[in-house]
């Protein structure tokens, strides 16, 4: 499979996703690259405006300590502002949004520590695949697009819309055609139409979406150990190789487009 898939898995996996909250790093010298996530998580409470104190430096921290352990790749999301989980709830005023809050967060974040390898997320507004335009723009303007090659599109982690993941993807790859781009939380649906645009995403949907293939009478039932819960990866890691498998040998991205969302 071309599109590298990152995720916090329940066996060894080359492509490893470290939630910066609660880093698992039991399968690290079995992976060939590692993305530390940062914490953005914290922001699914409204009540959550900004990240704990000495957040980045915990951050930055791990990464050290990943580092001291592992000779492969390692890349730290740096730490942005969603807007997808509480829309609106982050924005300061009209002119000082996610976005912007976003931006000055990552440039802090790189000239603090420039010494780390940064995963640069392009935010955007809630459902409006066009505001990643702004992001962009204001990267162009502080010199980060020409510093970094790797970027996250990182305001899609609650769309279950294909064409409004396609469409935001699209405005990315256009304006950073020789940069890597990563997706962050997409969905298998969605993949179908990004997956000639993109070099890599993550998830952690995989336990809830085999419980639904496997039609489980309890929606809330999650595995109750690790063999469970490796059946239930290895059997969505299937899901996920039969859509590369189909994008990469029969269908052209425009074949997708055509079937519509």
């Amino acid at each position: 499979m071309r599109v590298k898939f990152f995720t916090t898995p329940p066996r060894p996996w080359p492509y490893l996703l470290i939630n910066a909250n609660r880093p698992d790093l039991r399968y690290l010298r079995h992976a060939k690259e590692v993305i530390i996530d940062s914490g953005v998580e914290v922001f699914r409470d409204p009540e959550v405006k900004d990240y704990p104190r000495g957040h980045l430096e915990e951050v930055v921290n791990l990464y050290a300590r990943v580092r001291s352990r592992f000779e492969g790749a390692v890349y730290v999301t740096a730490l942005d502002y969603p807007d997808d989980y509480n829309p609106r709830s982050l924005w300061i005023s009209d002119d000082v949004t996610n976005i912007e809050r976003t931006v000055e967060s990552v440039v802090k974040c790189v000239e603090r520590y420039p010494w780390v390898s940064w995963l640069v997320p392009i935010q955007g507004h809630y459902r409006d695949p066009r505001s990643v335009l702004r992001c962009i723009e204001l990267y162009e303007e502080r010199g980060i697009i020409d510093r970094f090659d790797y970027f996250a599109v990182a305001n899609l982690c609650t769309e279950r819309e294909p064409y409004i993941v396609y469409r935001t993807v699209k405005v990315v790859r256009r304006r950073l055609p020789d940069k890597k781009i990563h997706v962050f939380g997409l969905h298998l649906k969605a993949l179908r139409l990004v997956y000639n645009m993109i070099d890599s995403f993550d998830s952690l949907a995989w336990a809830k979406a085999v419980e639904r293939s496997l039609k489980y009478p309890n929606e809330n039932y999650m595995p109750k150990n690790r063999r469970d819960r490796v059946r239930y990866f290895d059997a969505w890691l299937r899901k996920l190789e039969r859509v590369a498998e189909e994008v990469e040998r029969c269908l052209t991205l425009e074949d997708f487009v055509g079937r519509g969302p």
